[in-house]
């Protein structure tokens, strides 16, 4: 056997404001989530890209130590490398001896460092970009053979 309750109409009346303020509060919230979201991918896409940057600096002095290498080579490698993510607008600088030189003229045992800047802004995932300021850089140091 089924019984049945009715509610009154004070409850029903009560449960349509309710249902009113969640629409009120859903509208204030969600904006924010959307932010807080989009900007935590902003940031971590920022972190790939630094890594990104970490390991073609990386190969390119490892590149740059060989005999018989040269600058163009180096900043080829590293261009390929981040072209290959999509990464544009680095800028490339090598020292040898903590002066800007050419890794063909090092001797053995010379302190040959690639360091790379990009502006933050270039690394956006989304339209109109520009959201990170500064800029990211990656350096790496090795002995010429």
């Amino acid at each position: 056997m089924k019984t049945s309750t009715l509610q009154s109409p004070s409850s029903c009346l009560r449960a349509s404001r309710r249902r009113g303020a969640v629409t009120v509060e859903m509208a204030i919230a969600t904006p924010i989530l959307f932010l807080l979201m989009f900007g935590m991918f902003e940031i971590t896409h920022a972190y790939m890209v630094q890594h990104l940057l970490q390991d073609a600096v990386r190969q390119g002095c490892r590149l740059g130590i060989m005999p018989w290498q040269s600058n163009a080579t180096v900043c080829a490698r590293i261009e390929d490398l981040l072209g290959q993510e999509g990464i544009t607008g680095a800028t490339t600088n090598i020292l040898v001896n903590n002066a800007i030189g050419e890794v063909d003229g090092a001797q053995a045992g010379d302190d040959v460092r690639v360091k790379i800047t990009l502006d933050a802004a270039n690394v956006t995932l989304y339209p109109g970009g520009g959201y990170l300021l500064g800029q990211l850089s990656a350096s790496y140091s090795l002995k010429h053979e």
